[in-house]
């Protein structure tokens, strides 16, 4: 998945991909989680990459707040 340091490039996984701002790298990251069969598409594979940045890795969710 997502590194920590990809993920704090940008705002948004969904906008870097709609503005056309993702590297290889990045794409490649989005492709491998649609072949892994996680998301239909590489639109819905940044959606998840978003989701997970806020809720996963949030220090929110970390803390408990």
């Amino acid at each position: 998945m997502a590194a920590s340091s990809e993920s704090k490039e940008f705002e948004s996984w969904q906008k870097a991909l709609a503005e056309n701002k993702l590297e290889p790298l990045q794409m490649t990251t989005l492709q491998e989680i649609v072949d892994a069969g996680q998301a239909e598409s590489l639109e819905e594979a940044a959606k998840l990459l978003d989701w997970q940045e806020r809720a996963i890795d949030s220090d929110e969710h970390m803390y408990g707040f």
